[in-house]
Parts: structure tokens; sequence; C-alpha cells
């Protein structure tokens, strides 16, 4: 089964994200991310219908118990293997002797 946000589900978790990264700009600290010292306000351009944004809370909540797995450790270069498929654009750059991503190195 699939299902589609409606524009009022999709407001509710532009909120409830604009209000996650406001306070994470900040790390606790009032910033807005912004460098101006604000205060991480996040200001509705609509009304955001209560019972949807609790919804998405709920939803955020649930996602956030469960078990997060690391990235397999060469994701990084199937990525760009993967780009350069479909691209035809070589990730590594030409005449290079050694790999364009370490894989000894841990990636974020």
């Amino acid at each position: 089964m699939t299902r589609k946000l409606s524009d009022a589900d999709r407001e509710a978790v532009d909120l409830m994200f604009d209000r996650i990264s406001s306070a994470q700009d900040g790390n606790g600290g009032g910033s807005n991310g912004a460098g101006d010292g604000g205060d991480g306000f996040v200001a509705m351009a609509h009304g955001v219908n209560g019972e949807r944004l609790q919804s998405v809370e709920e939803i955020l909540r649930v996602l956030e118990m469960m078990p997060t797995a690391d990235p397999p450790a060469d994701l990084a270069v199937r990525t760009l293997q993967h780009i350069a498929s479909r691209t035809g654009v070589s990730p590594i750059p030409a005449g290079a002797t050694t790999p364009f991503v370490d894989r000894s190195q841990p990636h974020a």
C-alpha cells in the first residue's frame, strides 16, 4: 500500500523539520544557524493543523526508536561508480594512480 502526503501533511512535516533544524543549528544556544544570533523561531506561512502536526511527531518518535545500522564501508565508492555509469563521467581524476576514495578511511 502506497500512501501519499497531502499538502497539509507536507506543511506539517516541513514545519517539524524546520523546528528540528532550528533547534540543532544553535545546539541549544538560541542561534538560528544564520550567524545572526536569532532565537530559533520558526514562522509558519499557513496554519498547520495541530492534529497533523501531532501525527508527524508520533511518526518521528517511532522512527527515532528504530535501530540504526552503519552504512556499508564501500558506499562512497559504489555511489561514485554508479554516478560514473549513469553519466559517463569518471569520478577518478585523469592520470590518478590511487583511488579517488580511500577505502581505509571512515566515511560519514
